[in-house]
């Protein structure tokens, strides 16, 4: 038998034993805490990776970052096919994570903070998507042309006081593919036909491939006015201050959104929450749209100077979801206003 002495010397050595047993595996797992795997539809993912890497120097946690063309990544998303698998999925455009919650392979999240800095138009009903940032549809014209021009909607550059006069670059750009989508929304098909076979009308050039090539042509003379995003605009103003080129917002104007939503089957699903959490605080909008020049969602975050006559307060209530709603009917009215 045990003396009183031995025995409560042995709890002790047990109760120690157990402490720092459960401290060991505490330790471990602030150590070994899982990495958050993005999976980006993005072009050049390198301001993306610059950007992660300071949310692992602040919180320890590991972002891999795999990058892809936007259709193929969302595919594999979709079909679960992927390895490692996804937690989130950020696209450049709504259209992406827009068809990723159709598909069923996105969860709802459901966190304040997020909700809290993001306006209704900019995310999914049901929690499934959110804007981290966007971009909205401009009017850009030569300064002296704009000064006295009354352009109250995009469907206007139809009238006949533009003929001769429009540059636009192709309709499968995002931010002509938005335009057309949203004007099919607001006025419906046929209005919106006649008001694309009138901008093919008023053409002062053939159709140009980018959005850069409208804003040269405007700053060389060959067209007044053109159809460009406030990233487009930005991008012009920032490489050549002495620009001369205006950006107007019409009464409503459009937009597009960098998206985010956390995957289906994620296997770290409370670390992908944390990591959107993150990039809706107000530093790391204010970091996502000098890096994109781009709109911060949270509206009481930074953004570029140059950005300030290109509408972010004037953009449509409809929701952003409806761009890609109307992806196909847009793609095939551009097919049949013959605008290439």
């Amino acid at each position: 038998m045990r003396s009183p002495v031995v025995a409560a010397l042995f709890v002790a050595i047990v109760a120690l034993s157990a402490g720092c047993e459960k401290q060991g595996e505490g330790t471990t797992e602030k150590v070994r805490q899982e990495p958050v795997v993005v999976y980006a539809a993005f072009e050049d993912d390198a301001k993306l990776r610059a950007l992660f890497e300071t949310y692992t120097n602040e919180t320890g946690v590991l972002v891999i970052v795999r990058r892809g063309e936007p259709g193929s990544i969302v595919d594999d998303l979709i079909e679960n096919q992927i390895s490692p698998p996804a937690d989130v999925l950020m696209t450049q455009s709504v259209t992406g994570v827009w068809l990723a919650a159709e598909e069923g392979a996105l969860r709802a999240l459901y966190s304040e903070s997020v909700r809290e800095r993001s306006p209704a138009w900019s995310r999914d009903p049901d929690d499934l998507w959110f804007g981290t940032g966007f971009r909205t549809a401009v009017i850009a014209g030569n300064k002296e042309a704009m000064m006295n021009t009354d352009l109250p909607s995009f469907a206007a550059l139809a009238e006949q006081r533009f003929a001769g006069q429009l540059c636009l670059s192709s309709s499968a750009n995002q931010v002509n593919r938005t335009v057309i989508a949203m004007m099919i929304d607001t006025m419906d098909v046929r209005p919106a036909e006649l008001a694309v076979r009138g901008w093919m009308k008023n053409l002062a050039r053939p159709v140009v491939d980018t959005e850069a090539e409208v804003v040269a042509a405007i700053l060389s003379g060959d067209c007044r006015y053109g159809v460009v995003s406030s990233t487009a605009f930005a991008n012009a103003v920032a490489n050549n201050p002495r620009v001369e080129v205006s950006a107007l917002a019409p009464d409503v104007t459009f937009a597009d959104i960098d998206g985010v939503g956390v995957a289906r089957h994620a296997r770290n699903p409370e670390g992908a929450t944390k990591l959107v959490e993150w990039l809706f605080s107000s530093d790391v909008q204010e970091e996502m749209a000098s890096q994109n020049r781009t709109f911060p969602t949270d509206q009481n975050a930074a953004y570029e100077e140059a950005l300030n006559s290109a509408g972010p307060t004037s953009v449509s209530p409809k929701n952003v979801g409806l761009v890609a709603w109307h992806e196909l009917a847009a793609a095939k009215l551009a097919e049949r206003a013959r605008y290439p």
